[in-house]
């Protein structure tokens, strides 16, 4: 599974998506390499070296590099002990399309979420049967662009409820590199 959510992610890295909403306003997406290791909650996996990102050579570039080539596997992952915190990420990321593809955009108000540590600026989000598959968006000022900042599946309305959303009406999709 892990090498699947990866060759998912690998799909969108070098483009950058603009979703054009029905109030004529636009969000522009990138998905970086480094953003794949947070998203699938691989800093959760603290007792697995291969993954520490502390130790030299190892950032999430090169992990996220390294699972691609096989070097770092879901058995790998599966003998952590905190395996259980991101299963249920690692499950649903091949989503990843079908939230892209939504047609809402969540315009997130994180005072509306009671004991969130959630700040993305954004939410786009694909209802499945028992919840919400969400990926949160900050903004990158580097790149003057929006990145997914966090992968979360929840099984109620906690992060969408009250929130302000907005219909996507199109997408540009331009290659970057």
């Amino acid at each position: 599974m892990l090498k699947k959510c990866a060759e998912t992610y690998s799909k969108y890295i070098g483009y950058d998506y603009t979703f054009i909403t029905d109030c004529n306003f636009s969000v522009k997406v990138r998905f970086p390499k480094q953003s794949f290791y947070h998203l699938v909650g691989l800093h959760y996996l603290k007792d697995v070296i291969q993954l520490d990102k502390t130790r030299p050579n190892n950032s999430p570039s090169t992990i996220y590099k390294r699972i691609i080539d096989e070097n770092i596997t879901q058995e790998l992952i599966e003998k952590s002990s905190f395996y259980s915190k991101i299963e249920e990420r690692i499950t649903h990321f091949p989503d990843l399309g079908k939230i892209l593809t939504s047609k809402i955009i969540v315009d997130f108000d994180y005072t509306k979420v009671p004991r969130t540590q959630l700040k993305s600026k954004y939410l786009l989000y694909n209802k499945f049967e028992n919840g919400y598959e969400i990926i949160g968006l900050k903004y990158d000022s580097k790149y003057d662009v929006f990145v997914p900042e966090t992968f979360i599946v929840e099984h109620s309305e906690y992060y969408v409820k009250n929130q302000i959303a907005y219909n996507i009406v199109d997408i540009e999709i331009k290659y970057y590199k």
